[in-house]
């Protein structure tokens, strides 16, 4: 007996503009890995179809670790204040890499952007409209907007998340 498996279907859930506070790097350690910490600032939204809100200001990092060979391990934490109050967990983890060189000072225009900045989320939500969080596998897809000139818009990433059916 063989059944068919479908494949998956990508509806667009929400977005998720985190403005960024903080950034610090180790250093190489033994075997050449960086690891940072990037501060989840202020006045960051969350906006779409299935989720609205913002993120609770300074409530939560990336802890990302730089490889030797160029790859950026995510693995972000922060909450989530949805429009009606509820506190939603984020656990976001994921890979950047590629051409990352954003703009050199002096330059009018953006270089080329990350050609791979993927991401899955994990939540933990409570009991009511938004508990569907808790069992439903999203994926994200993700910009940096890096901050070079003073007259750019503040440092930040935009993501939008995608609900994987």
């Amino acid at each position: 007996m063989t059944s068919e498996i479908t494949a998956p279907r990508l509806d667009h859930a929400f977005d998720i503009r985190i403005n960024f506070d903080k950034r610090w790097m180790t250093g190489a350690i033994p075997g050449g890995t960086n690891y940072g910490y990037t501060s989840v600032g202020a006045d960051c939204l969350v906006t779409g179809p299935m989720l609205n809100g913002r993120l609770v200001d300074y409530s939560g990092a990336d802890w990302p670790a730089v490889r030797p060979d160029g790859v950026v391990e995510l693995n972000a934490h922060y909450m989530i204040q949805a429009s009606d109050g509820a506190l939603i967990y984020i656990r976001n983890m994921g890979y950047v890499h590629g051409p990352i060189e954003g703009r050199q000072p002096g330059q009018d225009v953006p270089e080329k952007l990350p050609p791979y900045f993927r991401c899955t989320p994990y939540f933990r939500a409570p009991e009511g409209p938004h508990e569907w969080l808790n069992r439903t596998v999203l994926i994200g897809v993700g910009q940096r907007v890096p901050k070079v000139k003073p007259e750019d818009p503040q440092d930040h990433s935009l993501f939008r998340y995608f609900i994987v059916r």
